[in-house]
């Protein structure tokens, strides 16, 4: 008897060998090996800690489309693809076939329904709200006061202590970055200050709930639905934290749609009033869903609703934009000649300053105009965006079934996954120096009628901005679901990577790894640690 456990304990572990050595060795090939039952999931789960660019290698092995199988007992099948024809048919030109579908509602579920897992009516709805809101010369006035006042009062001192301490201050750029935009998405969204940018960095839950329930959700893309059910029923594993999590999202931002609703029985508001200084967001946003509701039904629905468009503009608003500058500083930093034209333009635009409480120059734009002429600084942003866009996948099911311009055929209720990650990785589309920084992709020149203009000439030059049609650049998405805070996007992107740019030399500490978090959003898995510079020579 104990020969036989030792023969079959022994053959159990040369199999459990042979599979790794395998799923090892096929999974940095082009190929994913199918096992009997398990199908491909194997493989997937090996690269998880690799997500992107492993995707990025198989789509590039397959045309850029690839057929993933998971198990047998599982409902895992889904077609992923990067062709950007492809990517036009679902995202545009068959856009009715392809909506998110109930099975990402689920995944999506501790968020609730917000705009990226809706469909139809309410997905057009939310769509039409959040325009009304953000549209406007008021939210815009806000925006940029906010910002300004964000700056000068918080991120500015963060990065001047660290500047004066810099030999032994190592900030963590990323989470300063996440508590900036935090704190400035519900400035504007809730009318308070969290404060979670301060030298001392406070912990603040509600924030940390935010990237504990994106990274559950991609947990739950990868594993078959019954198993994160039964850990949400045990509160154990990811779901365990998540639960933990929603609670405390949810109660911070109950309490102050309820505040909000208390001030709004004690003072009448209007949408239109767009000449108030004191513009309300959250205010405007209960008034216009109680007047698309009425009352009735707003009194029973009326909360969750604004609470589910509170929650997607603030993923929209705080995690997009931190962490495109997270990467953008990565690679300004690691590219000096990039960060010398950026440096360049700025002292060439900027007219416009505000001045500090102490008198120093805060170089913050206050004009719409300057943050136009930054041409080869959005070009920049851009170049961030195709290596690395916010937002790494976008989700479709299919609805019938349908023909891909690929060839690929794809089954009714087939869920999709567009990998904007691996788009921006397509030499066809990029060309062979794809994978090198370069925002004068992003650039064209125009000159004055037919005269040649020496390249010295710089004022005679006109640069402008190259479009690139969304199918081929999906960071911002493509089609009907496309972001409506693109500008918005810009806007904040421009004012903050230019303020930190001009004022200091960000020096990112040496042999710290970079990588790509597999989550909803492209965070940095180990963050991004640097120490700070002045520019200012009295403060070296």
């Amino acid at each position: 008897m104990p020969l036989l456990l030792l023969l079959i304990t022994s053959f159990l572990s040369l199999l459990l060998l042979y599979t790794i050595i395998t799923i090892r060795k096929k999974s940095s090939s082009s190929s994913l090996p199918n096992w009997p039952l398990l199908g491909m999931l194997p493989s997937l789960l090996w690269n998880l800690s690799n997500l992107h660019d492993f995707a990025t290698r198989i789509l590039k092995a397959h045309g850029g489309t690839f057929a993933f199988r998971g198990p047998s007992f599982t409902n895992l099948d889904f077609i992923v693809t990067s062709d950007p024809a492809n990517v036009h048919h679902i995202v545009t030109k068959n856009f009715s076939n392809y909506p998110k579908g109930p099975e990402l509602k689920a995944i999506m579920e501790p968020f609730g329904e917000v705009i990226f897992n809706t469909d139809g009516d309410s997905w057009k709805t939310k769509k039409d709200i959040i325009l009304s809101l953000i549209k406007t010369a008021g939210f815009e006035r806000l925006l940029m006061t906010t910002l300004r006042h964000k700056l000068a009062d918080s991120l500015i001192p963060v990065l001047d202590h660290a500047a004066r301490n810099h030999d032994d201050v190592v900030l963590d750029m990323q989470d300063v970055m996440k508590r900036f935009t935090f704190d400035l998405t519900c400035l504007l969204l809730l009318g308070i200050d969290p404060e979670c940018l301060s030298t001392s960095f406070p912990r603040v839950p509600c924030a940390e709930a935010f990237d504990v329930i994106e990274e559950a959700i991609v947990y739950r893309h990868c594993v078959p639905p019954w198993v994160w059910k039964l850990q949400r029923w045990l509160h154990v594993g990811w779901e365990g934290k998540t639960v933990k999590a929603e609670e405390c999202l949810n109660a911070f931002l109950e309490e102050r749609i309820r505040v909000k609703m208390v001030e709004k029985q004690a003072k009448e508001s209007s949408l239109n009033d767009d000449g108030d200084d004191n513009y309300d967001l959250l205010m405007k946003l209960i008034v216009e869903t109680e007047r698309l509701m009425g009352a009735a039904c707003y009194s029973s629905k009326g909360e969750k609703f604004v609470r589910e468009t509170v929650v997607s503009l603030m993923v929209a608003g705080r995690d997009t934009i931190a962490v495109a500058l997270s990467w953008f500083f990565w690679l300004v930093t690691t590219n000096p000649g990039v960060e010398e034209k950026i440096l360049e333009e700025l002292d060439r635009v900027v007219i416009t300053q505000t001045v500090g409480e102490s008198g120093e120059e805060q170089g913050i734009f206050s004009s719409i105009e300057e943050l136009n002429k930054m041409v080869y600084l959005h070009g920049a942003i851009s170049e961030t965006l195709r290596l690395y866009p916010s937002v790494p996948n976008e989700p479709k099911q299919s609805m019938e079934a349908d023909v891909l311009p690929s060839g690929h055929a794809v089954g009714k209720n087939t869920r999709i996954l567009v990998s904007i990650y691996s788009m921006g990785r397509m030499e066809e589309v990029w060309g062979k120096d794809w994978m090198e920084f370069k925002p004068e992709r992003w650039i064209s020149e125009r000159t004055e009628g037919n005269n040649i203009i020496n390249d010295d000439d710089v004022d005679k030059k006109k640069k402008c901005t190259i479009h690139v049609p969304s199918y081929k650049f999906a960071a911002f998405l493509a089609g009907p679901r496309s972001c409506p805070g693109r500008k918005i996007a810009f806007m904040q992107l421009k004012n903050i990577a230019s303020c930190v740019l001009r004022r200091y030399k960000i020096v990112v500490v040496d042999d710290h790894p970079v990588l790509p978090l597999p989550s909803i959003m492209m965070f940095m898995k180990y963050g991004l640690k640097v120490r700070v510079l002045s520019r200012k020579p009295e403060n070296k």
